[in-house]
């Protein structure tokens, strides 16, 4: 059955499996070396599961970091790890992320479907365009515009594979020796200016048609995209302003797609640093950029400021405004569109070179909220209801412990005030998000 609960906000679960903070990994209560055993991500996942939330989410990375100080940064590859985690889990939804600049997209479309049989619907796709990686794939990695151009075509190749079949083509019919009418099996013959796929998919209409697709994009042409294709967007806002700002124009955009703001959810991404109270909460804090050493962080935010040379700058320096190109030259270079936040911390708010490394390592630009598990509780209600956020995309900055602290103490403060669900429906990770399955194109 479908959910109408617009009242309950959906809950994301980063599937970090140190922790989302660069140092994490240091933090005495890591489980660094357990790190790419399937035990170390089930954990999570069964975590996550017992405390209601909606789907764990894998990203994932293509490019290999230059320092070798952050072993999670070379990240579990997703498809593997949705497989197996849907084998020892039952209800909570499973997202992967994959690019469409680097994978073929008949691969990708049998291989989501694979999984969402394999997980009874459970399965999402974080769709990127990727901005590094080129490397390792015998390209040259176009500028964002044109990633997010030849990405529609891409879109418009896998959500047509998965339409070739119709709903009922399979009849399984021992008597007549017929498993399938091929007469609703049908070829996609698509053939446009990057991709040409004949079809059909191997593989049937899966449980919920398509994956539930999620996206991260905050730059003007990520967010045309999100309102043509997202139903659910990460993104980086890190004050309730700039959210709600984010907040109406996607969902503006949706309309001016023709489709319905129900349509999409929008989820910012969220620290939660759950102390005792304020103060313990701040120590806590305090204590996990302390993991960060100051090379790590330059590099970090050397990539988060467009490249900009930092090699010479002290903990205490200003970061000089002739070496920070504009926002707008940095969108018109197709480059990252957490840029312009950054721009703003040190061409504006002039933070020093070490606030601007705790704000880049801390949570990567995300809204961090220190407090008791009552404040972060507030904090998230105060977001839901202020038109800023359909839920969150919640990044644990320690794994086990504030993983733990986060599921164990804000979210039964949510549910018991009505914020948050206290048990799965039935159905696919769709219908648990208030979506529909996508309608066969075939049906009259």
């Amino acid at each position: 059955m479908l959910s109408t609960r617009s009242d309950q906000m959906v809950l994301f679960v980063f599937a970090s499996p140190t922790g989302y903070q660069p140092g994490a990994w240091k933090h005495p209560g890591s489980r660094v070396e357990d790190l790419y055993s399937l035990d170390l991500q089930a954990d999570i996942a069964k975590r996550a599961e017992a405390a209601k939330i909606h789907a764990v989410f894998l990203a994932d990375w293509l490019s290999f970091g230059d320092t070798g100080k952050n072993p999670d940064l070379t990240g579990y590859e997703p498809f593997t790890t949705m497989g197996a985690l849907a084998a020892v889990t039952e209800k909570i939804g499973i997202i992967g992320t994959a690019s469409t600049t680097f994978m073929e997209p008949f691969h990708l479309a049998r291989y989501f479907s694979q999984l969402d049989f394999l997980s009874k619907g459970r399965v999402g796709w974080n769709i990127v365009t990727s901005s590094t990686g080129q490397e390792n794939f015998n390209i040259d990695l176009p500028f964002r515009d044109e990633r997010y151009q030849r990405a529609l075509e891409y879109m418009d190749v896998v959500t047509g594979l998965w339409d070739c079949w119709e709903d009922d083509a399979v009849r399984a019919d021992r008597s007549t020796g017929i498993w399938a009418d091929r007469a609703k099996i049908h070829p996609l013959n698509h053939e446009g200016k990057h991709y040409k796929v004949e079809g059909p998919l191997l593989v049937p209409r899966s449980p919920q048609a398509w994956p539930v697709l999620a996206q991260a994009g905050s730059s003007p042409a990520g967010m045309d995209f999100a309102a043509t294709y997202a139903e659910a967007v990460f993104t980086v806002k890190a004050t309730l302003d700039k959210a709600q700002e984010f907040y109406g124009g996607v969902k503006d955009l949706l309309e001016q797609k023709g489709r319905s703001a129900k349509d999409l959810r929008i989820l910012p991404g969220l620290m939660p640093i759950v102390g005792d109270n304020e103060r313990d909460a701040q120590q806590i804090h305090n204590d996990l950029s302390d993991l960060i050493d100051f090379e790590t962080g330059v590099k970090e935010l050397t990539v988060l400021l467009h490249k900009a040379d930092l090699s010479d700058l002290e903990a205490h320096d200003l970061v000089p405004l002739e070496r920070l190109p504009t926002p707008e030259e940095v969108h018109l270079q197709g480059g990252s569109s957490r840029y312009p936040y950054f721009y703003e911390q040190a061409a504006i708010e002039r933070k020093t070179m070490r606030e601007l490394i705790r704000e880049a390592t801390k949570a990567a630009g995300h809204s961090v909220v220190a407090g008791s598990a009552e404040q972060i509780a507030d904090h998230m209600e105060k977001w839901f209801h202020s038109d800023a956020a359909d839920g969150f995309a919640i990044l644990p900055p320690t794994v086990p412990v504030g993983l733990n602290r986060f599921l164990d103490e804000v979210v039964p403060i949510l549910q018991s005030r009505g914020s948050f669900r206290k048990d799965y429906e039935e159905g696919t990770l769709r219908s648990n998000i208030g979506l529909e399955r996508p309608a066969s194109p075939w049906q009259d």
